[in-house]
């Protein structure tokens, strides 16, 4: 299929399914926390460009919280490394906006992402000139690659998987696989099984590389004593083991809880943080537990009366720290079917980690933590209750895991350092790394 024909057909493609969800965008545009969101991806009102920075700058897009997480190193990085206005940084939730904001703050400028229409594509690129465009993991998007590729403008993928599903999908239209591909300058991809994959539709081995996972050097470093202790006590947890359940899904938080309620039946010192993906869910959450009849609170509402039961974390960019209290954790997203959060956040504090079956986003870092020691997968509530009771109960095990997360966090760094002279080789040399 040539490419003004994949064009047309793409962009009828993406304005059908535009007109069919427009009820769902025009309904976000109206009201609420997502309004400013919806109508800046819309490309309506007055603030939806972005903003006016250095021409030749280095423009990174990251999606939401999660692939934020993942760039926000390299965006310092690149800030350090080319001094201010010459990085720029673009997000698609209101989530990945507010958790840049408070790690950046005046240092990078950012904006939202517009929908992926030629005329607001052309708009933003118009209006950021840059010099070259970083996009982290998989938020690929076919008219803002041709328009770089139309102006000469370099464009790299970071961090960049490739799922089994995702490897089925590219088998069934290869052509249209490689088209997604074809325009990066440098595809760094987290192993060499995401390189292979590409490779194997066709997409030019020259292109490919195998960089590594950023994640492993965006964990957090360990608390100190002093700062544990704040938190402790601000939480009203002092003087209490603590089971942290992190990023967690609707359905996650009352496996959790049925879990703690049997556990604290002999341990009435052990208290549960529960932080779940949307803060917006707070109330929810804090219905649940009382419905239990449990002590809650939320950090939200400032300090907290000691010994509470159940702590609600419904605060962005609090969880990296949160693990850090941990005697174990629960990895959110994957007792039910959300693919999974990042593993290594718990580990790199050296607080044992429990997930569930669906880590299909973090596979290869899920595998390589079972296989060091320092995770274990369950299935279900039961088998939750099962293994935070084991490692309650032999400390000795359980500080032996968390030994083992933190040495496979520590052995897999050097990502950023490895995206970053790319990412510069690629803006000294046009596109040529």
């Amino acid at each position: 299929m040539s490419r003004p024909v994949m064009r047309g057909a793409y962009n009828l493609a993406l304005l059908a399914g535009l007109t069919a969800g427009a009820p769902f965008w025009l309904g976000h545009a109206l009201r609420g926390r997502s309004r400013s969101i919806a109508k800046a991806r819309l490309g309506l009102g007055d603030g939806w460009l972005p903003p006016e920075v250095r021409p030749g700058a280095v423009w990174v897009h990251a999606l939401s919280v999660g692939e934020a997480l993942s760039a926000l190193p390299l965006v310092q990085g690149l800030a350090r490394r080319l001094g201010p206005g010459r990085v720029v940084m673009s997000l698609s939730t209101a989530q990945g906006l507010e958790l840049a904001r408070q790690r950046l703050g005046s240092e990078v400028p950012r904006f939202v992402r517009t929908l992926d229409l030629p005329w607001l594509v052309s708009r933003v690129i118009e209006r950021l000139r840059p010099g070259l465009v970083v996009l982290v993991e998989g938020d690929i998007w076919p008219n803002l690659q041709w328009a770089l590729a139309r102006r000469g403008v370099p464009a790299m993928l970071v961090n960049g998987r490739v799922s089994p599903r995702a490897a089925r999908r590219y088998g069934l239209a290869p052509s249209l696989a490689r088209a997604l591909y074809q325009d990066f300058a440098v595809v760094s991809l987290q192993s060499s099984l995401d390189r292979d994959r590409l490779a194997g539709i066709g997409v030019d081995p020259g292109r490919l590389r195998v960089g590594g996972n950023l994640k492993f050097d965006s964990v957090p470093s360990p608390l100190s004593q002093g700062r544990r202790g704040e938190l402790l006590e601000g939480w009203g947890l002092a003087g209490r083991q603590v089971l942290v359940a992190g990023s967690t899904h609707r359905g996650e938080e009352a496996a959790c809880l049925e879990a703690y309620a049997r556990l604290r039946q002999d341990r009435p010192g052990l208290s549960l943080l529960v932080a779940p993906r949307r803060t917006d869910r707070g109330d929810e959450v804090v219905a649940l537990a009382r419905g239990r009849g449990l002590a809650v609170g939320r950090t939200s509402r400032g300090s907290l009366e000691p010994g509470r039961q159940v702590v609600v974390l419904d605060q962005m960019g609090r969880l990296a720290e949160a693990y850090g209290l941990a005697k174990a954790a629960l990895v959110g997203g994957s007792l039910v079917s959300r693919g999974g959060h990042n593993p290594l956040e718990p580990a790199a504090h050296g607080v044992p980690v429990v997930f569930g079956p669906h880590m299909e986003d973090f596979s290869q870092v899920a595998d390589q933590l079972v296989a060091a020691g320092a995770a274990l997968q369950v299935a279900d509530a039961r088998q939750l209750t099962e293994a935070w009771r084991g490692l309650l109960d032999d400390p000795d095990a359980a500080r032996a895991m968390g030994r083992a997360g933190r040495r496979t966090a520590a052995q897999h760094k050097g990502s950023v350092d490895r995206a970053l002279e790319t990412a510069l080789e690629l803006l000294a040399g046009g596109g040529h790394a």
